[in-house]
């Protein structure tokens, strides 16, 4: 597998915020969202196989983490992401965040302990429509769409596309990191159902824009 980096932190974002989770960040994504925050995974990394990146997540979560948190670029996007997968569910929680453009079910497989954090790209991303809506299928209460909102316009548009998802799909509304968030509030208070949640990037707020915490 193209392995960007893997580290220690703790999750920021989504229904799982505050975990302490080790981080396995692999190189590439099939998108070139405007306000990506981790362009430096499209093209750095080194091959890992599936043992080194087990041993190395193995060593840098000890005895105290329970978590891995397999992200990107796109994850989905690695041939052998299901091995790992695999090998890392004997012993971890995984939480999965995925662009949502690929079909999940074809790389997937049926583990328990995988949680799903699924991005619905909105206009100012660049992305928008690259979601694939066969995704919703295979959620549960444990998963989650998330909207990051830059502007008004994405917010209406995520409404919008929202009347569309059953009723209990969670929701998380996230800002783009350093978008004014009191009017995005206002209007999540006034117009957004009773499933969404709005949370913002707790990491950033703590280690700013740093690689690797």
């Amino acid at each position: 597998m193209n392995i960007n980096e893997i580290f220690l932190s703790i999750q920021g974002e989504g229904y799982y915020t505050g975990k302490k989770m080790v981080f396995v960040r692999t190189e590439y994504c099939n998108l070139r969202c405007s306000w990506c925050d981790t362009k430096y995974s499209f093209n750095e990394g080194r091959n890992m196989s599936v043992t080194e990146i087990v041993d190395t997540v193995n060593n840098i979560a000890g005895n105290g983490v329970s978590w891995v948190c397999l992200t990107g670029g796109e994850p989905l996007l690695q041939r052998d992401a299901n091995e790992l997968i695999s090998k890392l569910s004997d012993k971890y929680s995984i939480l999965l965040e995925t662009s949502g453009s690929l079909d999940i079910k074809r790389f997937l497989p049926d583990y328990a302990s995988v949680r799903k954090d699924i991005d619905f790209k909105l206009p100012s991303s660049g992305m928008y429509r690259k979601f694939n809506d066969i995704n919703l299928k295979y959620m549960d209460e444990n998963d989650y769409i998330k909207f990051v909102v830059n502007d008004k316009y994405d917010f209406s548009v995520a409404l919008q596309e929202m009347k569309y998802m059953d009723t209990g799909t969670g929701i998380v509304i996230q800002p783009v990191y350093g978008t004014e968030i009191k009017w995005l509030a206002e209007e999540f208070l006034e117009k957004a159902p009773d499933n969404a949640r709005l949370m913002l990037q707790e990491h950033k707020y703590i280690y700013g824009d740093i690689r690797g915490v």
